[in-house]
């Protein structure tokens, strides 16, 4: 992703849990193939996608040159889907949060994200990442702040 136009729109998808090797290996290939030839209207997309620890998926688009539409999004939506469906995880969960730290991503639901903080283990100050970012450029380095996040209501 570090070619792609700081101004390229950008989609979060986050698992509960980190991917098993085989199943990197898979979606990998999987992405590959559908990044090298994702269309809009027929025109080729200038889009790459990332995976961070294996938990977290990040694709991208550089808008400049072609807009992503509707059907075209749907189509990386279906894809990640069929994925889910496969493999049992689910990329679609928007209720949970992700910390990173030396021992890897955490991923929080709600319940687990208020008891983290009533035990003072998670603060207003914790870094999590900016899974509503609609551009990489929005994204920063992909961590804000839980008090600047969606999920500050459970401060």
């Amino acid at each position: 992703m570090q070619s792609m136009h700081p101004k390229s729109r950008m989609w979060f998808y986050g698992l509960e849990k980190p991917l098993a090797a085989s199943q990197v290996q898979s979606l990998k290939t999987l992405m590959d193939g559908f990044v090298g030839q994702w269309e809009a209207h027929g025109t080729q997309l200038a889009a790459a996608y990332r995976l961070i620890g294996n938990q977290c998926l990040i694709i991208a688009v550089d808008e400049r040159l072609q807009q992503a539409t509707g059907c075209s999004i749907d189509k990386s939506v279906h894809i990640l889907m069929e994925f889910g469906q496969q493999f049992g995880v689910d990329f679609f969960n928007r209720m949970l949060v992700f910390t990173a730290d030396n021992s890897g991503i955490q991923a929080y639901s709600p319940v687990a994200l208020k008891n983290a903080i009533s035990d003072g283990y998670i603060t207003a100050q914790t870094p999590v990442m900016h899974t509503l970012a609609a551009t990489l450029a929005e994204s920063g380095h992909g961590m804000i702040p839980l008090g600047e996040s969606w999920a500050k209501r459970y401060l």
